[in-house]
């Protein structure tokens, strides 16, 4: 049996769809990323579909809750 990451603080409200959805994104975007140019951990998401490298500097449009290169 797999244990499914579950998102705490929304408590019984919203329905269980949305919850599930709404924790599947959150943790998708609070995932680990390494820079495609430089190789480091700190690419991170700016703003929506805007990704960069804290080390490097490297810009890059992607998805909004993902980036795809």
């Amino acid at each position: 049996m797999v244990k499914q990451k579950t998102l705490k603080g929304l408590g019984a409200r919203y329905g269980i769809k949305h919850r599930k959805l709404y924790s599947k994104i959150h943790f998708q975007l609070k995932e680990k990323r390494t820079c495609p140019e430089c190789g480091s951990q700190q690419f991170n998401r700016d703003a929506v579909g805007i990704w960069s490298c804290k080390k490097c500097s490297f810009k890059v449009a992607g998805t909004a809750y993902d980036v795809k290169l």
